[in-house]
């Protein structure tokens, strides 16, 4: 047994060897076993650790003893998840038990990856994505070029499964029976494999499915810093929509003359920024509409969502930003309209979906209960909340965040 001075020199020493293993040691895949756990109880005590690391110095690099990746493992899994084993339950309800820091993942959904940066998951970690986040330069810089696995509607299996990733990410409720396909289809031929059902895109789930991102890569402190910020904003809402009457608003997608009804997310949207919607009783989410209806509807508010269909441009590319100028007068001009509240009281926007779909949603919130309750809207400060978002959360340049890509009028 060692003396007291041997004790404090093990207090001394242990820390920093973990460190410089956390911090050399290469990528590996994870396995079944828990790594480090000499006893077999389940739980990598900090004695174990240090015997397999100084049993590891004392055998030299080319001498047998733990791997080098072992012990990296056990030194992520004792400072990260308290020496055991990881157990997540998913968006699906599917519980999953990890033995090892993942570190060659596959991510079929672009809002869980940007949820990942947001928690401080590098590059180096994603094996590969799917080919729509590869088509995302501005957005995702790091992942331009970065390998494919085709899309969620037509996955390369032979290419997903050759690059031997620990994890694969899915979609839990959106493109269910294409992303069950996929799972049942890598299981079969690697029954071993975790497949995470996490959606990140649901405002209603989305602080969950960070939390449960937070578990999985060791990130509590950075996953509780991401709930604080999307909390606070959100508080700022709810007292803005509070603070008067709910207008009448009418939502138009990017298909002319359909809407939104009870049960869509972009219904939800509307609600969580204090507007009524006025087809919220429509039996169908996405309703095509009868240009009559809208004005017999008589909306005190209008927001046209640009960003897809025939309607693409702004956002993160600035591409084209004239042209939200040209689609609101469009609106504007449509017959009858003149005689709208929104129209006479000039309260016609268009909203690119990039800023109210994913986790982006609160930005586009935001915006839209400014427009709802301009008397309330002091504490209302969306470029701002963009820019944060953007600068300390995903690492990009926050002047990406220019209103006038995202949003008509911009001011």
């Amino acid at each position: 047994m060692p003396g007291k001075g041997g004790d404090e020199a093990m207090n001394r020493m242990v820390p920093c060897v973990i460190a410089a293993i956390l911090v050399l040691s290469p990528l590996v895949m994870a396995d079944a076993a828990l790594p480090g756990d000499l006893d077999g109880n389940g739980v990598i005590a900090r004695e174990e650790l240090a015997s397999s690391i100084l049993a590891r110095l004392s055998s030299g690099t080319t001498a047998p003893g733990t791997p080098l990746t072992d012990l990296r493992d056990a030194a992520w899994i004792y400072v990260h998840w308290g020496g055991t084993a990881r157990t997540v339950t998913d968006s699906s309800g599917k519980s999953l038990t990890l033995t090892r820091p993942l570190r060659r993942i596959i991510v079929m959904n672009s809002e869980t990856l940007e949820t990942m940066r947001s928690l401080g998951v590098t590059r180096e970690r994603i094996a590969a994505v799917d080919k729509f986040i590869a088509q995302k330069p501005e957005f995702f810089p790091e992942y331009a070029g970065h390998p494919s696995v085709g899309s969620i509607w037509a996955p390369d299996y032979e290419k997903m499964l050759a690059m031997r990733p620990d994890a694969l990410f899915l979609y839990a409720s959106v493109s269910r029976a294409e992303c069950d396909e996929i799972e049942r289809r890598v299981t079969l031929s690697r029954p071993d494999l975790p497949v995470f059902r996490i959606d990140c895109y649901r405002p209603e789930t989305y602080l969950d499915d960070a939390a449960r991102l937070a578990e999985i890569f060791g990130a509590e402190e950075k996953g509780a810093r991401l709930a604080g910020f999307y909390t606070d904003a959100l508080k700022k809402v709810d007292a803005a929509a509070s603070s008067s009457a709910p207008p009448e608003v009418y939502f138009e997608t990017w298909n002319d003359f359909k809407t939104v009804a009870r049960g869509s997310g972009y219904h939800d949207k509307v609600t969580m920024a204090g507007g009524a919607n006025i087809f919220r009783d429509n039996p169908a989410e996405y309703p095509e509409i009868d240009p009559e209806s809208i004005l017999a509807r008589k909306p005190g508010v209008v927001i046209k969502l640009a960003g897809s269909g025939k309607y693409v441009f702004g956002g993160y590319s600035g591409e084209n930003s004239t042209r939200f100028a040209e689609v609101r007068d469009a609106l504007i001009g449509r017959a009858g309209w003149s005689s709208t509240p929104a129209v006479r009281d000039g309260r016609v926007y268009v909203l690119h979906n990039a800023i109210v779909g994913g986790p982006q949603y609160l930005i586009g919130v935001t915006y839209m209960a400014k427009w709802f309750h301009p008397d309330g809207a002091e504490d209302l400060d969306p470029e701002s909340l963009h820019r944060t978002y953007l600068q300390e959360f995903q690492g990009l340049d926050p002047g990406l965040a220019r209103p006038d890509r995202f949003v008509f009028p911009a001011t």
